[in-house]
């Protein structure tokens, strides 16, 4: 799929469906999970940042390590690490928005308290 070429309609999606399900039943056996839950109440923070956080990643990754990044991108363990290292970078930036800039994500107040920063910015000029 990653360069358009489908091969056999039928088997596209009978796999694509199969798979579906397989997800499906995998995640309703797994059960409650406190990582899965933290991010699912955070999926439009990590929508939104993810691709920019991952280019950021993969240069500083040529930069620091002197690679061709063109040859990692069909490696699964270098795929991986790039999407823990993602999600990893993106905790501190979830609980700035959380906290700091919930109108961003269309809330009125932050989820601690109602005066948020303004409280915190008053105790820090006086």
């Amino acid at each position: 799929m990653n360069v358009l070429k489908y091969g056999n309609f039928f088997s596209y999606y009978l796999l694509g469906f199969s798979g579906i399900f397989t997800f499906v039943y995998l995640f309703k056996n797994i059960g409650s999970s406190k990582v899965l839950e933290y991010y699912g109440r955070n999926s439009l923070i990590v929508l939104a940042l993810h691709f920019p956080v991952k280019d950021i990643l993969t240069k500083l990754i040529v930069l620091v390590f002197v690679i061709d990044v063109e040859a990692y991108y069909y490696n699964v363990g270098f795929a991986l690490g790039l999407t823990v290292l993602n999600l990893l970078c993106l905790i501190p930036v979830i609980f700035l928005i959380n906290n700091y800039f919930p109108f961003l994500l269309g809330k009125k107040r932050s989820s601690e308290s109602s005066g948020g920063l303004r409280i915190r910015l008053r105790k820090f000029v006086n």
